[in-house]
């Protein structure tokens, strides 16, 4: 493993800024379920010293911004070099890594390899390989139309009886009248 080297005096932005920046990457890295402090210590200090200077080039955008932007940079460089047989796109990149990662035990198995391009591991690189290939299917764009809800018998009998009700008033009002007496009935029992 190597040593801990603690050497950040960014030239640009704030002690403010670049302590909220080292927050954000703690909760990053945390996401990944990267509990080994050492190690997720080495990964923020990295991407800080990076995003300091990518904050020197471009002081417009918050320390925060530019170390979470390096952070994933070096994760799609990573997974890049793991995933470089299989064909996926960038975005496809990020989440397989993220799954392979998991599904491969890698928080717990390799928590000191996750993002060391020099020492990987092959057998932590087949193992997110093989994670991801047999997850399932690729995605696929599909669309669902609305349908009418059907509910079966119920719904039939319910269309032809408001039906017949509607063309018949009379047969309405005696429903409406049986329905009434029936309730006043029910009460007269209840009550008396």
């Amino acid at each position: 493993m190597e040593a801990v080297n603690i050497q950040f005096a960014p030239a640009t932005g704030t002690e403010e800024e670049w302590n909220e920046a080292y927050a954000r990457l703690a909760d990053y890295f945390r996401s990944y379920q990267l509990h080994n402090r050492i190690r997720r210590t080495q990964l923020i200090l990295e991407t800080l010293r990076r995003a300091a200077e990518a904050h020197a080039r471009e002081p417009g955008r918050t320390p925060t911004a530019h170390s979470i932007e390096q952070a994933r940079l070096m994760l799609r460089d990573w997974l890049g070099t793991i995933y470089r047989d299989l064909n996926l796109s960038e975005a496809q990149i990020e989440a397989a890594g993220r799954l392979g990662f998991y599904l491969s035990g890698g928080p717990a198995r390799w928590p000191h390899f996750f993002l060391d391009d020099e020492n990987l591991p092959e057998n932590m690189a087949e193992a997110m390989r093989s994670a991801v290939r047999t997850s399932g299917p690729g995605m696929q764009v599909s669309k669902m139309t609305p349908r009418d809800i059907d509910l079966g018998i119920v719904s039939d009998v319910a269309e032809d009886t408001f039906d017949t009700l509607g063309r018949h008033p009379m047969l309405r009002y005696a429903l409406l009248i049986t329905i009434a007496g029936s309730v006043l009935g029910y009460l007269y029992l209840l009550l008396r």
